[in-house]
């Protein structure tokens, strides 16, 4: 029992250590970003005057940061740029995110693993339950932080679509004020970051690398290869053809915007026309049965007691 309750406690310090890793630190990243746009990196070296030298979480962090890549497996350059991708599209852009993605899957095998090799080993177990729990569980420690990349991706995609109307009915505004549309994106990244800081920081990396050269175009083509959105791909290359035959963006803009909306409204009524059936099973598991018994409980007992007098 304490070798199991030891493994768990591992395994759980193993998980949360891998969450805090590749948690985005999203208003840290913001901050950095606003210096870079701003050209001011003097808030890089702000600190406390009187603060006492101690292993703090950062310092924590960055020794496993540093372990990592001697954990981690080798990969290709292929397969790390697909896990990169991953990582972007679930908003985590740090240099040392994959090696430590990869290190804490190792973790996670040989910690949960011998966890539970030893503790079925104990509980004298036959030799082919062991080796299969061992292999099922650590199998499944091991695949644990792709299901939590994946389910924080699609969060960042949901929060993504979500904001993408209104910040595209700014776009619209100005570009039709007569901003132009490197100044409309800059602004939209700046004014939508507390509503949607998500896709808003999406729109000030793009304004970053067109300020260090890159051609609009391109710069578009990376925001929808990071955000992995379908709409924000079909946006982008509508934006793109638009340039290309000199037809005007405002209107571009517009049809797209009006299209997003019209999407998100199906898919309400969409998500709105499921919960009808998604109601079916509890009601027939939970509630259907209750309510036999509360209306049909006194009429099944008062049959009883007829049928047991005569």
């Amino acid at each position: 029992m304490a070798t199991l309750i030891a493994g768990c406690i591992a395994a759980a310090l193993g998980i949360g250590l891998l969450v805090y890793a590749l948690l985005p630190k999203g208003q840290a990243d913001t901050d950095a970003i606003d210096r870079r746009l701003d050209g001011d990196d003097s808030g890089r070296a702000r600190k406390a005057p009187d603060a006492a030298p101690k292993l703090s979480t950062p310092q924590l962090m960055s020794a496993v940061k540093r372990a990592a890549p001697k954990i981690a497996a080798p990969m290709s350059d292929e397969d790390q740029s697909r896990l990169r991708a991953k990582l972007a599209a679930a908003g985590i852009r740090t240099a040392t995110a994959p090696a430590v993605f990869l290190a804490s899957k190792t973790v996670l095998l040989l910690v949960v693993g011998a966890a539970t090799l030893i503790t079925t080993w104990l509980t004298e177990q036959q030799p082919l339950h062991i080796a299969a729990l061992t292999a099922f569980i650590g199998f499944f420690a091991f695949m644990l932080p792709d299901v939590y990349l994946a389910q924080i991706a699609a969060a960042r995609v949901i929060r993504i679509k979500k904001g993408l109307a209104d910040c595209l009915d700014m776009t619209v505004i100005m570009v039709e004020a007569g901003l132009g549309m490197d100044a409309a994106i800059q602004r939209v990244g700046l004014e939508m970051n507390d509503s949607y800081p998500d896709l808003a920081g999406e729109f000030r990396i793009a304004t970053a690398e067109m300020n260090m050269g890159l051609p609009r175009n391109e710069a578009l083509q990376n925001l929808a290869d990071r955000t992995g959105v379908r709409e924000i791909q079909t946006l982008v290359a509508t934006i793109i053809q638009a340039e290309r035959f000199g037809s005007s963006v405002g209107t571009t803009l517009r049809v797209q915007s009006d299209t997003v909306r019209t999407k998100r409204q199906q898919a309400a009524e969409e998500a709105a026309g499921k919960t009808a059936v998604k109601l079916l099973l509890p009601l027939i598991l939970f509630i259907f049965p209750a309510l036999m018994i509360v209306v049909g409980g006194p009429a099944a007992m008062r049959l009883m007691d007829n049928a047991s007098n005569i």
